[in-house]
């Protein structure tokens, strides 16, 4: 149960991380990703009191998960989008919505198993208390990530609209109430 716990935390921060990393990403270009990743790569070791080796073990597994995250990241953004529009018509299609559905939910399934899988690698080369260290550097690494983009006090607050930011550092699409839905209703 422990386990689970905790790599369901690191599944959120790294949700979180990709979101807000990849915002920057797109803002301040290869150059932010490649200082961002010197910083970690030496803040890394002495936050978790790990040696270099298990430093650039980290880094390997989160740079063979990166790609894959935000290409999942990607596909349901898609999706969400797709719902929205859907859910604009005046008569939304039921098998259409129930597609969409069923596409979130199985991409959340692929994210989740993606976390885990992560998860598991890293857990297998730390000790319990580097693993809480290392979740508590990730959580603070995406405050820190939402307060350079935001200029925000970093506190997981709204960043930007339509994503709903919580203390964990985990975004979602919110879910907007449309301010006007056309209803067709059958004669009765």
């Amino acid at each position: 149960m422990h386990r689970k716990i905790l790599l369901w935390f690191l599944g959120l921060i790294l949700v979180g991380a990709s979101l807000a990393w990849g915002q920057s990403a797109g803002e301040f270009g290869g150059a932010f990703q490649d200082r961002f990743l010197q910083v970690k790569r030496s803040q890394l070791g002495p936050a978790l009191g790990v040696n270099q080796p298990t430093v650039d073990k980290l880094l390997a597994i989160e740079a063979r998960y990166k790609p894959l995250r935000r290409q999942m990241i990607a596909e349901m953004m898609n999706d969400w989008r797709r719902l929205e529009q859907a859910m604009r018509q005046a008569s939304p299609a039921e098998q259409e919505i129930r597609t969409i559905l069923n596409s979130l939910r199985q991409r959340k399934d692929e994210m989740h198993n993606l976390q885990q899988r992560q998860g598991d690698e890293e857990i297998a080369i730390l000790t319990p208390v580097q693993q809480a260290r290392y979740l508590l550097y990730q959580r603070s690494l995406v405050k820190d990530a939402r307060s350079i983009k935001g200029g925000g006090s970093g506190s997981g607050g709204q960043s930007r609209p339509g994503i709903v930011g919580g203390p964990g550092g985990m975004g979602a699409p919110a879910l907007r109430a449309p301010q006007e839905i056309p209803v067709s209703r059958p004669p009765q």
